[in-house]
């Protein structure tokens, strides 16, 4: 009789060859959907960060879209926090359907409050088996996952205690986000083994940066590179005893700060952990500050192929035009409204008379007033803005309704379903939520949740909580959320601090108009162009004339300048770059000098920053070389006056701790180089502004003015003593 279909007959005679056991080839991923952290509160107190709208797209899109490319079969989501949200969204999605490119699957893990908790639950269920990808659900990233998992298994066949690898984005020194989570990797330079791993603190922290290594780590290594550059994007790809590790050691609760340090130190594992550095886009939204970059990095196509128009979501219908304006069907636009570069608009969204967005995401039905201006912000679904507001560099989630002559502020954060009346003013950095948010979550987790009335009168611990009647009026709805960071007076929160706000903090940033993780020399230019009705449906009304003519102009020359400093291009090259730039949108000499002033200043910072150099050292090096741009861009008293100007005006602006030190170093450098004269110097200092903001930066150099008139009148004096007795 024969055997049944698909299964082999049982041989009779047992002396025949065992069956060949072939290796399971189906790639597994393994997607943390909770962050176990508080950053975006109050907002996720309502919805996981994963399903969080970036550019109008759930985060996790962006994680399911690389993992389909990157060739996994089967998806494990586990979920923590707002766990039924999430299984009830992928149920729904394209992913959960038969054409699906992979099986994908949620893992209800509602205990875990940390990375480790997961993974030991990953063990304990017994999912794994086989090598497998681990990312977090807020992914962005276009990597070629090829060559990584090509890299890991080179890696595997030449090192046999070889268990991860560890897919790290290269980044330049001037990237936007530097600030949040740094840390260095000591890395074995012949093939890129990971010998150590530190967090290393905020340069606004006032701890001193240095790494304590024990010399033993180091042995049997020729050569070794330390890293700081790398973006830690939180792609690994592990081998089945990664869970096992967490599962032996339960105080392990991070990834990289407990498992990796740990597996590097300890004499017991004896496990390598390689890093596989790429080039391409890679980041996760882990902050505000992330959010804000990498929403403008997209908008802006440095993740292409993964860019807006290719609609990731079924019902997208987003077309694609000049000066990455991006717009869905349905969207209605009033003949004098302005929509400026760099913004997308949802379908059945309508925008008013005179209304002006720039920089922006507006959502899905929207409805936006008259003459209201948004700028560099965020408007999620359903949000309805009254006439004459501003909105300026803030988020505004779904669902809320702000009144006419409402100002935001930046860095505001108004939660779902908020309701503010017309004429109020929103403080800079203000988080308005719905309903009082509960303060108990743990520290791992980003989950919390809304406070009825009876539970806060059971619970005397729970602080009760008014209505922020004076920031949303009297028939407005919405409470401040003060995050349990901002109570705390450890020093070891200041990263929490930096990443709990959207406020541009620019002590606390690297400032860089480049992409959060793309090279320089990656980066591709753009010169602007005339704005006319292809970008905004109107005939005959230019945008922002002058005025963002110049703003261009100084986002692309600072990126030249910082370009040619961190390339070491010769002075000519770059100059020659920013001449052309400037006759392209033709702008004066003052916006040329300005951007340099600007450029130069923020590598002088980057070195004090980082303690690569100290602030002497810093402004020595940087203006010695690059400060002769000047005697190009300046050429009359008038202009090396107004060069003066700029240079202390953006020492203040720059926020150095020691203003008064850097713009002293600056004056006499570009002083011995000759480029600045005495009788510039002297114009410039009868007529220099005499605003407070400027006083401490001005105390060097007016004793060093002072000087140079004592020189030059005891100068004076000798050459009359001498032409009297010749």
């Amino acid at each position: 009789m024969a055997g049944k279909k698909g299964k082999t007959p049982k041989k009779s005679v047992g002396g025949g060859k065992k069956p060949e056991v072939v290796q399971d080839e189906r790639l597994q991923a393994i997607v943390l959907t909770d962050s176990f952290e508080t950053r975006f509160m109050p907002l996720t107190a309502v919805k996981p960060r994963c399903l969080l709208p970036l550019a109008n797209v759930p985060l996790i899109e962006y994680t399911l879209e690389f993992l389909a490319k990157a060739g996994a079969s089967e998806v494990y989501l586990v979920c923590a926090s707002h766990a039924d949200q999430v299984s009830a969204y992928i149920e729904t999605s394209k992913w959960n359907m038969p054409w699906s490119p992979f099986r994908v699957s949620t893992i209800m893990s509602l205990e875990s409050r940390s990375v480790g908790d997961a993974m030991r639950d990953l063990d304990n269920r017994g999912v794994i088996t086989g090598d497998f990808i681990l990312v977090s659900g807020d992914l962005v990233t276009n990597m070629e996952f090829d060559k990584a998992l090509e890299f890991h298994r080179k890696k595997k066949a030449e090192d046999k205690d070889h268990i991860v690898t560890m897919c790290l984005s290269k980044a330049s020194q001037f990237y936007r986000t530097r600030c949040h989570e740094p840390a260095a990797f000591i890395l074995d330079k012949s093939n890129n083994r990971c010998l150590y791993y530190q967090d290393i603190p905020l340069a606004s922290s006032k701890h001193k940066t240095s790494l304590a290594i024990d010399p033993e780590l180091l042995e049997d290594v020729d050569e070794f590179t330390l890293r700081n550059d790398l973006i830690d994007c939180h792609v690994d790809i592990c081998s089945p005893l990664v869970p096992a590790i967490f599962q032996e050691n339960f105080d392990y609760q991070y990834l990289r700060r407990d498992f990796v340090k740990g597996v590097l130190t300890s004499d017991l594992l004896k496990k390598s952990i390689y890093s596989f550095i790429t080039d391409e886009y890679a980041a996760r939204v882990e902050s505000w500050q992330t959010y804000d970059a990498i929403s403008q990095d997209f908008i802006a196509r440095w993740c292409y192929p993964m860019v807006l128009n290719t609609n990731l979501l079924d019902d997208q219908t987003y077309s694609y035009e000049s000066e990455h304006i991006y717009k869905e069907k349905d969207v209605v636009l009033a003949q004098s409204c302005k929509i400026g570069k760099r913004t997308a608009i949802g379908s059945g969204s309508k925008i008013g008379e005179g209304t002006k967005i720039q920089n922006s995401v507006i959502g899905r039905n929207c409805y936006i007033g008259e003459n209201i201006i948004i700028r560099d912000s965020f408007i999620w679904d359903n949000t309805v803005i009254g006439a004459k507001s501003l909105i300026e560099h803030s988020l505004v989630a779904s669902g809320v309704k702000i009144g006419s002559n409402v100002i935001l502020n930046d860095g505001c954060v108004i939660g779902f379903n908020v309701m503010v009346d017309d004429n109020m003013e929103i403080p800079m950095g203000t988080r308005i939520s719905e309903t009082p948010v509960r303060k108990k979550a743990t520290q791992f987790s980003d989950s919390a949740s809304y406070e009825d009335d009876e539970t806060a009168k059971q619970d005397e611990s729970t602080k009760v909580i008014s209505p922020a009647y004076e920031l949303v009026g009297t028939d407005g709805v919405g409470y401040v959320y003060d995050s349990d960071k901002a109570e705390d007076d450890d020093d070891a929160s200041v990263i929490d601090v930096v990443t709990n706000s959207l406020t541009y903090k620019f002590d606390d940033l690297y400032l860089s108009d480049d992409s959060i993780s793309s090279t320089a020399g990656k980066r591709k230019k753009k010169r602007s162009m005339s704005t006319n009705s292809i970008y905004t449906d109107r005939e005959g009304d230019d945008y922002e004339d002058d005025e963002e003519d110049e703003e261009d102009f100084a986002v692309e020359a600072i990126a030249t300048v910082e370009r040619a400093m961190e390339n070491n291009h010769d002075l000519d090259t770059a100059l020659l770059e920013l001449n052309t730039l400037r006759m392209s949108i033709n702008v004066s000499y003052h916006e040329v000098r300005s951007a340099t002033v600007v450029a130069l200043l923020r590598r002088v910072y980057h070195f004090i920053a980082t303690q690569t150099l100290g602030a002497k050292d810093a402004v020595q090096k940087v203006f010695s070389q690059w400060g002769m741009m000047f005697q190009r861009q300046a050429f009359d008293q008038e202009e090396f006056v107004d060069l003066s100007n700029l240079l202390l005006e953006k020492v203040v602006a720059q926020g150095f701790e020691k203003p008064e030190f850097i713009l002293f170093s600056a004056l006499t450098c570009l002083y011995d180089l000759d480029i600045l004269d005495e009788d510039a110097v002297y114009t410039w200092w009868d007529q220099v502004s005499q605003e407070e903001k400027y006083s401490q930066a001005k105390t060097l150099t007016a004793k060093w003015i002072e000087w140079l008139k004592t020189a030059d009148e005891e100068s004076s004096e000798e050459e009359s003593e001498e032409s009297e007795s010749e």
